[in-house]
């Protein structure tokens, strides 16, 4: 073949290889995602339909997309749950049951999610409340640029609002502006805590002195310098946890005269039994309910928290205002999450940590990428679904391989409507040994001693009459037992006075006082050696044939 018939040839055939082939932009091209964590926020959101709140930009986001109406955390507290949503693991798997949760140290082989994005030609931004706790508590990999955290008490700091300072009350000038912290006049319940912030109140300050503004603002200026690659962007929001403190025109949205406080029931423990009372009055996360009442901050307390709300709200209509500025909704999925719920006085709680309905469920949205006909809009999503879903869902939105780990599933199914059958059914841990099964039509809350609740969620929704000691109900609490998971490490969970005793299959016993205030999570078993040794005699005498039982005396 001549040298110009071979030069036509070569051409012709990389012209019809490249024929047949797609545009390159369309290869290469993978959706970015916007993962929104909003921190203790519960379902008191307008499009679950809470009376209350204002939340225009979250509605106009469950309109675009997806709203799920039954979903549920892995774990009501910000430790375990964030590290679950995470890591893909339920707090079973993992181990992390509370707040005293480091990654490089608890769980240093796990790739969290984050990380796994990476790995997969992701570029990975975060800002706010992601992972608990500071930087220190994330892997240093997780991100390709962090941009920090502020802290849920902003605009003043952790040493402002210091108990031993808040005798009655401590001064604090911002701004020009002294403020008598705490704002609502009440003693900390929790003088155990080294920070008082069971406080709440408008704060007149300008917003870039709050955290949330903050973490938006480097947000949005992120998005103008990564909007012409794939990324994944991470935005945590610290409001509403505690203290809910906000710009004064989001309180001015709640007058007090006319907030509609949460229902209550009198003699609402009659049926409970004694954990769940302990639960319920101990002010583990919070403060006491006796204590709101008696200063008169219920409405207050309500109208603060609504206006946390509708001051995140506000802010996530400016960063999807800015993502629609770049034309980036054609090709954006956009993620919204809750760590999990929290109480403000239903069963005369105030926090989270519980395993009633107040704390497992979440407000939840998918919006799929607008330029993406595939999917609907403007749907509400009944089935039962988990956070621990997540990891899952955010490798089928990118078109990246899942970890083999990972231990929820994926939602794709429901988003394309291609669903058969979906196990209507989900867990939540809320300490060692003790979890809520949820369905559609109840839940059960399962005790670490063996005592247990049951809710018709139907016609029971506020949860007033525990079913659970009627013998019409026994075939549902069987079924339902099913769905709680037996911790395979742990030979016998032991319950014996305030004591709650683990004794794990290898290892030393672990004790725990459940009411030894601001240290319930801590293993105590060195300061209690002789109650570890009759532990060990009773077993060794006894040979229980159960796995959960109570000891009355030793």
């Amino acid at each position: 073949m001549k040298a110009t018939s071979r030069v036509l040839f070569f051409s012709y055939l990389i012209l019809v290889i490249f024929s047949c082939q797609p545009p390159l932009e369309k290869m290469e091209e993978k959706p970015n995602i916007v993962f929104i964590s909003v921190d203790d926020l519960n379902d008191w959101v307008g499009f679950l339909g809470h009376q209350q709140a204002i939340t225009p930009h979250m509605d106009r986001l469950a309109s675009k997309g997806f709203s799920f109406t039954n979903a549920h955390c892995p774990a009501p507290i910000c430790g375990p749950s964030r590290t679950a949503i995470l890591s893909g693991l339920q707090p079973v798997t993992s181990g992390v049951y509370d707040n005293n949760i480091k990654f490089s140290r608890d769980l240093p082989e796990r790739v969290t999610v984050l990380e796994h994005f990476r790995n997969n030609g992701y570029q990975v931004y975060g800002v706010g409340k992601l992972f608990h706790g500071g930087g220190s508590n994330f892997p240093k990999a997780a991100f390709d640029h962090y941009g920090g955290r502020r802290g849920s008490a902003a605009p003043f700091t952790s040493s402002e609002l210091h108990t031993s300072k808040q005798n009655p009350y401590h001064e604090v000038i911002k701004g020009g502006k002294t403020f008598k912290i705490p704002l609502n006049g009440m003693p900390a319940d929790r003088y155990w805590n080294k920070s008082h912030t069971f406080d709440w109140g408008p704060v007149d300050l300008p917003d870039s002195l709050f955290s949330d503004r903050y973490s938006v603002d480097w947000a949005i200026e992120k998005l103008d310098k990564i909007k012409d690659h794939p990324f994944l962007l991470a935005l945590g929001f610290e409001r509403p946890h505690q203290p809910l403190f906000n710009p004064k025109r989001f309180h001015d949205l709640y007058p007090l005269d006319k907030v509609i406080l949460p229902k209550v029931l009198e003699n609402e423990f009659e049926d409970l039994p004694e954990r769940a009372k302990q639960l319920a009055l101990y002010p583990k996360t919070s403060g006491r309910h006796k204590t709101v009442i008696k200063y008169g901050q219920w409405e207050n307390a309500v109208s603060s928290y609504l206006a946390s709300i509708s001051f995140v709200d506000e802010l996530i209509g400016d960063l999807v205002k800015t993502l629609d500025q770049y034309a980036m909704m054609k090709n954006t999925w956009i993620i919204l999450w809750s760590d999990h719920g929290w109480h403000l006085g239903e069963k005369s709680h105030w926090g989270k940590a519980t395993g009633w309905y107040r704390s497992t469920r979440v407000p939840f949205l998918i919006v799929p990428p607008q330029g993406n006909d595939q999917f609907e809009k403007s749907v509400s999503v009944k089935n039962m679904v988990n956070l621990l879903d997540l990891a899952p869902t955010m490798a089928d939105m990118a078109g990246i391989p899942k970890n083999t780990q990972w231990e929820g599933r994926s939602l794709m199914p429901i988003l394309k409507k291609q669903v058969k059958k979906w196990e209507e059914v989900t867990l939540t841990t809320f300490s060692i040994g003790s979890h809520s099964v949820s369905t559609p039509n109840w839940q059960l809350i399962s005790y670490f001693d063996g005592s247990y609740e049951l809710y018709d969620m139907i016609n029971d929704p506020d949860q007033f009459k525990n079913l659970a000691n009627q013998p019409s109900k026994e075939l549902v609490i069987n079924q339902l037992k099913k769905h709680i998971p037996e911790e395979s490490r742990w030979s016998y969970f032991i319950r014996y006075g305030d004591y709650k005793i683990l004794v794990p299959q290898k290892g030393e016993i672990q004790v725990f006082d459940q009411m030894l205030e601001g240290r319930n999570d801590k293993d105590i078993s060195e300061e209690m050696p002789d109650l570890v040794k009759k532990i060990k005699a009773y077993i060794h005498g006894n040979k229980p044939n159960q796995k959960k039982f109570t000891i009355s005396v030793l």
